[in-house]
């Protein structure tokens, strides 16, 4: 049985545990996840920097079984405090809800996986299960990436992500593919533009052949269509100086079909068709391809009858816009993850950032119940 005041004793604990990223300092949660489990006899393995551990956590000593549950030790900053009704970093309780920074993104779900180790190793069961926490999530996977490249989840089958969900079963996610358009120009009086060379103005061009007509995609009705946000512009010195710099940010989110080599291929080939390519580049920022899990995975029957028979209501599976760590475990490791967890996305990322308890709760039972299906003797 789920023991609450247990859970909502170390979901405070871990939200008066600063780990916004950045910095991230995701050793002081860490810290508080292994002494809580080993109070439970719960062993531990880290990998990575000694300041961003990544943490595996096992219900038999070292030892792997098909499945493992994860999510992340870093938070996004908390922002101006006087946008918070309550202090970020108190796990202030308000009827059934916890406020507090990270409490649905996702020290609530962490929490709840925690409680779930803690359970299914009083039952002693058969098979082993596992839990991973990474650090720096949130800037970027790259804890996930360290435990991809350290070989240590090999084998694992099936994964559950703990991203709050409402606990809806998500099968997938767009991937993303940060990049920027850098346009040199050449400067010259405001007065006299015919001398310069405008670079905002070839910038412009340039975002103007990416947004021109689509990049070609597979259509997926999971996964959806790709999107782009212009997330920055940076360009000039003065109104009246003819700029000779200018960068434009983008964020696109890509879908089945698509990676990031391809599009940076495709833009560099419009660039040249307009006659930029000169004067303007496209650089690589950062990306993570997009995943999707088979409707019909063991690992997504399970959940979604495991949220039927705690909720009462059988979700119907759908993608995530956002990214998580399963962009770096499914591809580079091999795990089939669904995403699922408590707590609403629409609270991620917000002042006055909240959990539902009673949802929190919940999830230690569909975890408990996806485990009992997955990792069967």
């Amino acid at each position: 049985m789920v023991d609450e005041k247990r859970m909502i004793k170390l979901l405070r604990d871990l939200i008066q545990t600063n780990s916004e990223s950045p910095p991230g300092r995701e050793v002081d949660v860490a810290n508080v996840l292994k002494q809580h489990m080993a109070d439970f006899g719960i062993g531990c393995k880290s990998v990575g920097p000694s300041d961003r551990p990544n943490l595996i956590f096992f219900t038999h000593e070292n030892t792997l079984g098909p499945l493992v549950i994860h999510g992340h030790m870093d938070t996004v900053p908390a922002g101006p405090l006087e946008n918070w009704s309550h202090d970020p970093f108190a796990g202030k309780i308000v009827g059934n809800k916890l406020y507090g920074r990270g409490a649905c993104d996702m020290k609530g779900p962490v929490t709840a996986l925690v409680e779930t180790m803690i359970l299914y190793a009083q039952e002693k069961h058969e098979t082993p299960l596992v839990m991973l926490a990474t650090s720096d999530e949130e800037s970027g996977c790259s804890g996930a990436e360290e435990v991809a490249a350290s070989g240590i989840l090999s084998g694992v089958k099936y994964g559950i992500c703990a991203e709050p969900t409402s606990l809806d079963v998500l099968v997938g996610e767009k991937g993303m593919f940060w990049s920027k358009i850098v346009a040199s120009g050449k400067s010259a009086h405001g007065s006299r533009p015919e001398e310069g060379i405008n670079a905002i103005a070839l910038a412009v061009k340039g975002l103007e052949c990416i947004t021109q007509k689509a990049f070609p995609y597979t259509t997926d009705e999971l996964l959806g269509t790709p999107t782009l946000n212009v997330g920055m512009i940076n360009g000039g010195i003065k109104i009246n100086v003819v700029p000779d710099s200018c960068e434009i940010h983008l964020d696109m989110r890509i879908v089945k079909g698509q990676t990031t080599e391809d599009v940076m291929e495709q833009i560099r080939e419009r660039f040249n068709d307009a006659g930029l390519s000169e004067r303007v580049k496209i650089e690589y920022i950062h990306g993570k391809p997009a995943v999707s899990t088979p409707i019909d995975s063991p690992i997504v029957d399970a959940s979604l009858a495991a949220v039927e028979k705690v909720t009462g209501s059988r979700p119907t599976p759908y993608a995530a816009t956002y990214g998580t760590d399963c962009s770096v475990l499914q591809p580079k490791i091999g795990i089939t993850n669904v995403i699922c967890g408590p707590g609403s996305i629409e609270q991620a990322h917000q002042p006055d950032e909240f959990i539902n308890l009673e949802q929190m709760y919940q999830s230690v039972d569909v975890y408990l119940e996806i485990a009992s299906q997955i990792l069967k003797p």
